[in-house]
């Protein structure tokens, strides 16, 4: 087993968090392109006669095929990584996504929204390293530490959201497909950096012939687990009511206030810094002092009642503040849960099982888009009221699941 203390695999812990910026800002750069391409009537991605909700329908599928790759990747390249080590299944990887970003440039310059679709699977099946990622992370921590480094690798991705789509809305001003070209640089930096700084992290002590099944069979297995299995539909719901209302906010927020592609960048970018922020800084006392079953709980439950209210502000200034609150109450749940996860295994199982984990996220993905994407177009309040909904019903379920642990706190608190 690794080191955790020693100097050099130090070096690969802040390279992991690296390389999960990097990944996530490309990823999160053309966030603000979809939307506004699509629902751009005079940008002839679709035919001008084409309806808002077949847009809000095309707009799903686009988002949701990312996510489609991403599941059953995720746990491919997990179980890859804990058969070969960490180093080489990211080079892969990375190598993948830089082709997935040429094809999309294409797909942008040629109005061919069919490579489009094809980009995102390719950019998908690349993203399900970030199982790698989280493993090469718990290598290095104990098992007290992981909540805290799993909370900077959740302002690693916050960071992503940050700086991702305040560029990706920047370089839109000079045309559609130039924040491709930008990723794409971006993508290529990522694999220079893990070619020439990443230490392996991960000693291979078996190894085992892999089959294009593993992660379905994994997956399968994940869920007889009991423990497991309850944690893993938490974070199936949380997942989906916060990416629903997440991807869709636009379309409420060009409806009602006429956001710009410029203004969307700066939404997500707002977001994704409150976000970093909070995961990385602000909720450290809490970390320290309750578990992760609780901060999940409060979190969750707190951010799921924020973003039912967030039709009634009056004005868009108020969107600013608003998102600061949402975003500091989310911070709370990936640490907590990645937490969970990576605590209900050993050391050499731990890509296999954070794949699962990001399989299971990324199922949410796919089905928050897919099931409702033509919805949002004729109801844009749609992604506020459904996403707060399925969060607040995850909150129920780890009350439940955990009641003792829960009813212990507050009992403690109450005689304190």
């Amino acid at each position: 087993m690794t080191n955790p203390g020693s100097r050099p695999l130090s070096a690969s812990f802040y390279l992991s968090l690296l390389v999960a910026f990097i990944d996530n800002m490309g990823v999160w750069l053309i966030y603000p392109l979809f939307s506004s391409m699509l629902f751009d009537y005079s940008f002839n991605l679709l035919p001008s006669e084409t309806t808002a909700e077949v847009r809000g329908l095309w707009l799903g599928i686009l988002i949701a095929l990312m996510p489609f790759a991403q599941f059953f990747c995720a746990p491919i390249w997990g179980a890859i990584s804990d058969n070969k080590g960490r180093k080489k299944p990211l080079l892969w990887s990375v190598g993948i996504a830089l082709i997935g970003y040429l094809i999309a440039f294409c797909g942008v310059a040629l109005l061919n929204i069919w490579l489009l679709l094809i980009s995102r699977l390719v950019i998908g099946a690349a993203s399900g390293n970030m199982s790698i990622v989280q493993a090469a992370i718990a290598d290095l921590s104990s098992k007290e530490e992981k909540t805290k480094n799993f909370g900077l690798y959740s302002m690693a991705l916050g960071a992503g959201f940050t700086f991702g789509p305040f560029f990706g809305g920047l370089l839109s001003s000079f045309g559609y497909n130039v924040p491709f070209v930008f990723a794409f640089i971006l993508i290529l930096i990522n694999l220079i950096f893990i070619k020439i700084f990443f230490i392996e992290t991960h000693q291979v002590l078996c190894q085992y012939k892999l089959h294009w099944s593993v992660g379905l069979n994994h997956l399968r297995n994940a869920f007889r687990l009991y423990g497991l299995r309850t944690i893993l539909v938490c974070s199936f719901l949380h997942n989906f009511g916060w990416s629903y209302f997440f991807e869709f906010t636009p379309v409420y927020l060009i409806y009602r206030f006429q956001f710009s592609s410029m203004e969307l960048g700066l939404f997500y970018g707002a977001a994704g810094c409150f976000y970093a922020l909070s995961t990385g800084l602000l909720i450290r006392p809490f970390i320290k002092r309750l578990k992760p079953e609780i901060l999940f709980f409060g979190g969750n439950a707190l951010a799921a009642g924020a973003i039912m209210f967030m039709p009634f502000l009056p004005t868009s200034l108020w969107i600013w503040p608003w998102m600061f609150i949402i975003c500091y109450c989310v911070a709370f749940v990936m640490p907590s849960l990645t937490a969970l996860v990576s605590n209900s295994t050993n050391a050499e199982n731990q890509g296999e099982v954070l794949g699962i984990f990001s399989s299971i996220n990324a199922a949410a993905l796919i089905f928050s888009p897919l099931f409702s994407g033509s919805l949002v177009g004729a109801y844009p309040t749609l992604p506020m009221k459904l996403g707060g909904i399925v969060m607040f019903a995850a909150s129920i379920l780890i009350a439940i699941s955990f009641r003792s642990r829960l009813f212990k706190y507050i009992y403690t608190g109450i005689n304190q």
